[in-house]
């Protein structure tokens, strides 16, 4: 079973924050991704009124996709108004950018949830 969930375990968190070369603070965190207790991909971010995501890893588009709105949908929830996307880089930066989350800088998450088509329901 796929599972998307905020990482709760700061041993981990911190590991990834190392293996990234991000220096971890608070307001800190990590949303990973699993299949049957294998990861799959993570992203770290900095939570305030504006999330600035920090490094994410994820091969598969569709599950970065998925990582990447559950993660948003988790920072709106923690009162995030905004997402900054300055931090990836590389690779990860041009899959994001395929997938359409650089189309406002910061963007706007409710925004970007409300003009995403298939976050609409339909009539």
């Amino acid at each position: 079973m796929l599972q998307m969930k905020p990482v709760e375990e700061n041993t981990q968190i911190l590991e990834w924050f190392q293996k990234e070369g991000i220096s971890f603070e608070k307001g800190c965190g990590a949303f990973s991704i699993e299949e049957r207790g294998a990861l799959l991909g993570y992203c770290l971010f900095h939570l305030g009124r504006t999330m600035r995501i920090l490094a994410v890893h994820c091969e598969e588009a569709a599950l970065l996709d998925g990582l990447m709105r559950a993660t948003l949908n988790h920072g709106s929830l923690s009162q995030a108004e905004t997402a900054d996307f300055s931090a990836v880089s590389g690779q990860m930066r041009e899959k994001l950018d395929q997938l359409g989350y650089f189309q406002k800088n910061p963007l706007p998450i409710e925004w970007f949830f409300a003009a995403c088509k298939p976050c609409r329901s339909n009539p």
